[in-house]
Formats: C-alpha cells, sequence, structure tokens
C-alpha cells in the first residue's frame, strides 16, 4: 500500500509527532479520498498536545494516536464504485470538510444544530484523523462542504472555524447588535480579525484590543474604529460596552470584562486560553449580564460564511507556511508569535 507523511497526536508525547509511514487508503463502495489542498492551524492544536483529544462518545475508547489538523479543505481525488453515479462528488470537486462528524439523525442534527451532534463526539483532526496530511478518507459524506468557485483553498479551510466559530458566536447574539451598539472585540488573532469583519456588516461602533501592538492597523483596516493594547489606557468609561466578545479566554479578558460591560450588557465568551477561570458571579448577577459560552458551529453556517467569503465581506488573514515546518509554526504559535491564520499545502512538496 502506498503511503504518506503527517504529523498528530500521539498520547505520552510533549509534542506534535512526525509520521512517516501513513497508508494512503482506498475508498470503500460509498467513500471518497480528498487530496489535502489547505489545512490551517489553530491553537486548539497544541492544547490538543497538551491536555489531551476530545473525549469520544463510549463505548469509543479515547484514541492514542491520530492525525491532527481541523481545519480543512482539499480535492476529490478518488471515489468508491457507489458513487460514480453522484456528479457532486466527481474527481476533482473542491470541499472544505465540518469539522463535527455529525450524524444527521439526533434531536440537535434534525434542529440544524449539527454542530452539537448529541449522539457522535467525533471531530476531524481533534480525536480522529485530520489534514495535517496529503489524503484523507471520507466516510461520512455530510461532513462535504462545496467551496464557491471564486473561494481560495486556504480560505475555505480556516472557514471551517476561524470564520465559523466567530460567525456562529455573532449570530446568536446578532439581534442585539445595533448601529448604536459599542462593542468590544478580546483578541485579534485569527478569529478576532474574522470577527471584525463580521461585525462591520452590522454597521456597529466597533473598539478592538490586543497586547500585539502591531496587529492594529490590520484590525481597523478590516473595520474596527479604535484599537488599543490596553483599554484601561483609553477613554472609555466603565460600564460603557454594549456587547464583548472575548477571543483570549483568560482571566485578565474577564476582568476586563467584568469592569467596562453595561448592565444588562451582553457577554459572548469564545477564547481558549485557559481551562478555568473566575467569573464575578455577584456582580455579574446584580447588574444582570448576558453571558453565552460558544464552540464552533453548524454546517448551515459554515456554508453561509463561504458565502461571505465569495461576496467579499470577509477577507481571512493567511500565510502559507511549509508543510515541513510544522512543529516550529505550531510552537511559534504557542508563543504567541503568529499574526492572523498559518495554512499548509501538505501536497505542494
Amino acid at each position: 500500500m502506498p503511503t504518506q507523511y503527517g504529523y498528530g497526536y500521539v498520547k505520552g508525547a510533549k509534542e506534535i509527532t512526525k509520521f512517516t509511514d501513513l497508508p494512503i487508503p482506498e475508498p470503500g463502495p460509498s467513500e471518497l479520498l480528498l487530496k489535502i489542498e489547505a489545512a490551517g492551524l489553530c491553537l486548539s492544536d497544541p492544547h490538543t498536545i497538551i491536555g489531551g483529544p476530545i473525549a469520544p462518545k463510549p463505548p469509543k475508547p479515547m484514541p492514542t494516536k491520530f492525525v491532527m489538523g481541523h481545519e480543512i479543505a482539499g480535492s476529490v481525488y478518488k471515489i468508491g464504485k457507489e458513487l460514480a453515479e453522484k456528479p457532486q462528488f466527481k474527481v476533482g470537486s473542491r470541499f472544505a470538510l465540518q469539522i463535527s462528524q455529525a450524524c444527521g439523525a439526533c434531536a440537535s442534527c434534525r434542529s440544524g444544530d449539527d454542530g452539537n451532534c448529541s449522539d457522535n463526539n467525533q471531530a476531524y483532526g481533534l480525536n480522529e484523523d485530520g489534514g495535517f496530511q496529503q489524503y484523507l478518507l471520507i466516510r461520512n459524506l455530510r461532513t462535504l462542504i462545496p467551496i464557491p468557485d471564486n473561494v481560495s483553498y486556504a480560505e475555505a479551510a480556516v472557514c471551517t472555524d476561524s470564520v465559523l466559530t466567530p460567525f456562529h458566536a455573532i449570530k446568536k447574539v446578532g439581534h442585539k447588535i445595533k448601529p448604536h451598539s459599542k462593542v468590544l472585540v478580546q483578541g485579534c488573532g485569527g478569529l478576532g480579525l474574522n470577527a471584525i469583519q463580521i461585525l462591520k456588516q452590522f454597521k456597529c461602533h466597533i473598539v478592538a484590543t490586543d497586547l500585539k501592538s502591531d496587529i492594529g492597523s490590520v484590525a481597523k483596516e478590516y473595520g474596527a474604529h479604535e484599537f488599543y493594547t490596553n483599554l484601561n489606557d483609553s477613554k472609555h468609561e466603565p460600564e460603557s460596552f454594549d456587547i464583548i466578545f472575548d477571543f483570549v479566554g483568560m482571566q485578565e479578558s474577564v476582568d476586563i470584562s467584568n469592569k467596562y460591560i453595561k448592565r444588562r450588557g451582553t457577554l459572548s465568551q469564545i477564547g481558549l486560553g485557559r481551562y478555568k477561570f473566575k467569573m464575578p458571579n455577584y456582580t455579574f448577577a446584580y447588574r444582570e449580564i448576558e453571558v453565552f459560552y460558544n464552540f464552533g458551529g453548524s454546517s448551515a453556517e459554515n456554508l453561509e460564511c463561504l458565502n461571505w467569503i465569495s461576496k467579499g465581506w470577509i477577507k481571512p488573514n493567511v500565510h502559507f507556511v511549509d508543510f515541513d515546518k510544522l512543529p516550529q509554526a505550531m510552537q511559534d504559535l504557542s508563543n504567541n508569535k503568529v499574526r492572523g491564520r498559518v495554512v499548509f499545502r501538505p501536497n505542494k512538496l
């Protein structure tokens, strides 16, 4: 059997592991083989190395080894015999992958919330083989999201998380965002910069913050009206923001939200900088702060995000890194040296 190479998780390893003898599988009758054209790097990747993979639904055991990479886009390379009469899956067709292996039959899936499938907790690159390799076997055809012709593979790959996650979070509270709303975006990494572009369509006043001063010009180019490395150095009064989106997820960002959120304001938590932190329970209670938590999004929202990119409303900030340099890129991401979203092209060797 022909082989390929890739990078992934091995239980007990402190760094991502390079695999040099991965088999290139042959698709079964109703399966297809996807040639990976782009795979994005996410902060969830080093988190997976440190904290372990997402736990599968019992009785499926915890994985001890798998190829990582959950932001994936590619072209159909080979199809099973049962797909020969289905033109949407012809060789060369372009797809992004919905990260969640949703079952399509549970109550969540049937209500359109397939990003929160209650019967299947499998996810590409997070507890089963993903896109940090040249070819990936696709068994669940529901995960294939067609890419518009004018959207690049790199844009489509990062759309599946870096765009979808903020889109899902913003859409959840979109009815609260008015042209007069003052909105704070904490953290201008891959997700935060996309959030600014999405919020721009709501015509609200956007204030952005990030510890990296050099990202300020990009944040303003994307739609932020103001940028600060420390909101405490601005002229904004405490309890003056209608809505706050926290793409940091650390105690420091929670404390900023507590200081600057209005009474009856809305806090949307997205960032996963820390496994846990303390929320100001009493002050949030008497001020009636509404708090939302978010993770990923649905396949319908993924399609909508790709449509926004196609229309030019969102331009993901991506840059390419050689696939062989993936371990160093992951270290750079962990050390806060990355701007925007890193994308690899495993098949451009």
